[in-house]
């Protein structure tokens, strides 16, 4: 038996079937008994855990890609139920500290990444610790004068309103404290939209929101009070710096959370927000707060790639460094 394998039996799993050099395991499931969640196991010790409806075929298309599958593990589940249930046996393998070479519903994905060809492992690795003294972004940014013009008309009703001085310094704030190495993953990694259509709360206007990879980690709104901010970040930095009654601590602080969670994020992620300038910086200037955001932007950069570029607001990004550059004295946060 394999280091973590008893996990694997505890959500009801039979032993492993040794699948080594097979090319199909027709052989091994009935015609009817085939509709399920598997998990494959590798040579280099890492596993899998996926859904299908036939596993036979399921298995010999990773047997296209992956010729290092040794072991297969499978459980009858009704069609229905797939996707609950392989999403909760993910996050409850993951939690167990099993490597999985699985990407969506994964918190943290293992091996190499596209990423690592813009920024390098261990400069993500340095820069996750908060030190950025030794590290150094691009100083040229990418450039795609028609996708900035698609966006120019957006931009200047963005720039009409009384709230875009303030929001544009939160969202340069954010790029600066939150976004690794930004002028480099500008584009592919990270976007930003102006005044998008949809999203917005009644009673709000929804200013901007910030996409990494297939979700949205932070977006600014107005009201009639003010601004408010809606972030997604981890929950891990929260759990081991403050305890088991984390939540109940960040509510005794004032700050306002759900467990609202999105799939390419993983189960390790919630949803906080902060009301007005002063408790939005504040809150993207507190270490812990701020850690607890940078880990999720980096496990989503390292998912892959952002889903909308083409909503990507060049002239927003722009005036948002300036307002940050501007204003850097005035938050007393001296950023890299």
């Amino acid at each position: 038996m394999r280091a973590g394998d008893e996990h694997i039996w505890a959500l009801g799993f039979p032993d492993w079937q040794e699948v080594a050099g097979r090319f199909s395991v027709a052989d091994l499931h009935r015609q009817s008994q085939r509709c399920g969640i598997y998990v494959l196991g590798f040579a280099n010790g890492e596993r899998y855990v996926g859904q299908a409806v036939d596993v036979v075929r399921r298995f010999a298309q990773h047997r296209q890609t992956h010729d290092d599958i040794t072991h297969l593990t499978f459980q009858r589940v009704k069609q229905a139920d797939l996707n609950a249930v392989e999403r909760q046996f993910i996050h409850a393998l993951e939690a167990r500290g099993l490597r999985l070479r699985n990407i969506e519903h994964m918190s943290v994905v293992q091996g190499e990444r596209d990423l690592d060809l813009v920024v390098l492992p261990e400069e993500q690795e340095v820069w996750l610790t908060g030190d950025v003294s030794a590290l150094q972004d691009d100083e040229a940014r990418v450039q795609d004068e028609a996708l900035r013009l698609r966006y120019r008309r957006r931009f200047e009703r963005f720039m009409t309103s009384p709230y875009a001085p303030d929001a544009l310094t939160v969202l340069g704030l954010y790029l600066q404290t939150v976004v690794p190495f930004p002028r480099r993953t500008e584009l592919s990694f990270w976007s930003v939209s102006c005044l998008p259509d949809t999203g917005a709360p009644e009673g709000s206007t929804l200013l901007f929101r910030v996409n990494l990879n297939m979700q949205e980690v932070f977006s600014l709104f107005v009201e009639d009070s003010g601004l408010w901010a809606s972030f997604h970040l981890a929950m891990s930095p929260l759990r081991e710096e403050l305890g088991e009654d984390w939540p109940q601590q960040i509510a005794e602080l004032g700050w306002e959370m759900t467990d609202h969670t999105y799939a390419p994020g993983g189960q390790d992620q919630f949803n906080m927000f902060a009301h007005g300038f002063a408790d939005i910086t504040g809150l993207l200037q507190s270490g812990l707060s701020a850690q607890a955001m940078a880990l999720m932007n980096l496990r989503l950069m390292r998912k892959g790639p952002t889903y909308y570029s083409r909503y990507h607001c060049f002239d927003l990004v722009d005036a948002a460094e300036r307002a940050f550059i501007a204003r850097q004295a005035e938050l007393s946060l001296d950023t890299q």
